[in-house]
């Protein structure tokens, strides 16, 4: 496990795994109630919005994912960061209050997404 975070509205920890999955966990039970191929190499980072609707991935595939937490879907990629070592990004945020991402990765830059 590379990443853990707890939802901030639901009972719900989601995971960022070396084998390229997000899984998601029932704080309740502790039972995974869903698991998913995220990335094409590991998941190194997740953060979720304010207000619980979106989640990001950072992966060494060099990508960002933006996904939608009630489907499950991938709603945008951005390629950002150029792999150094096998690895890429290293973290990944929401801004607390402005529709903001950022990201730093193992290419030494951090970025932000407007």
């Amino acid at each position: 496990i590379n990443a853990v975070l707890s939802h901030p509205t639901l009972p719900l920890t989601i995971t960022g795994h070396e084998d390229r999955h997000i899984r998601f966990y029932d704080n309740n039970t502790g039972q995974m109630v869903h698991s998913m191929v995220a990335h094409l190499d590991s998941v190194t980072s997740l953060a979720v919005d304010q207000h619980g609707l979106y989640l990001i991935s950072g992966s060494h595939d060099c990508s960002i994912r933006l996904w939608n937490l009630e489907s499950k879907t991938c709603v945008q990629e951005i390629t950002s960061h150029r792999k150094k070592f096998d690895e890429s990004i290293f973290d990944v945020a929401f801004h607390p209050t402005r529709p903001y991402i950022a990201s730093a990765g193992a290419d030494a830059l951090a970025k932000v997404f407007i």
